[in-house]
């Protein structure tokens, strides 16, 4: 079961040169769903997951609790736990993506990303649309933050939490 710990996280944009570690934690989480599903390519992957994700537009989680403007020498400077992409659209914001390090799953950082994912949200007034994969169990954990279904087709659950 997911903790239900309130982590402390900051969150700051990706710099070009962490999007591999990005790639690798998606690849890790996600190849054996995407397998199933359709199989796995690499290279379309790899080119798929850079093309919708440019680090302008994926925000890294970290147990840091400094940022570049307050570092300390003496304190530790925090894990990159995960990390995710809420594009904004005419009625919603949709989350491309959300990804936590294999490492730090079913601690509840996942559900801490969330809140600040839905936070946003509310700031805006706009509901959030997601796409999971019907075989990702993932599904249980939107289910339980108040996503519900709103369209399906045969592979996947489009969801969406009201605004």
């Amino acid at each position: 079961m997911a903790s239900n710990k309130n982590h402390s996280l900051t969150y700051r944009k990706a710099q070009p040169w962490e999007m591999d570690w990005a790639y690798q934690i998606f690849k890790t989480g996600m190849q054996s769903y995407i397998t199933r599903t359709w199989g796995w390519n690499e290279l379309f992957q790899e080119h798929s997951f850079y093309a919708n994700l440019p680090p302008s537009s994926f925000i890294i989680a970290s147990t840091a609790t400094q940022t570049l403007e307050t570092v300390d020498p003496e304190q530790p400077a925090g894990v990159d736990i995960g990390g995710y992409c809420l594009k904004q659209k005419a009625d919603h914001l949709y989350l491309e993506m959300l990804l936590v390090d294999p490492a730090w799953q079913r601690q509840g950082y996942g559900s801490t990303i969330m809140t600040e994912v839905l936070k946003q949200a509310d700031s805006v007034d706009l509901p959030v649309r997601l796409s999971v994969l019907k075989i990702n169990p993932a599904f249980r954990f939107y289910h339980r933050l108040g996503f519900v279904i709103e369209t399906e087709d045969e592979i996947r659950y489009r969801m969406v939490r009201a605004a």
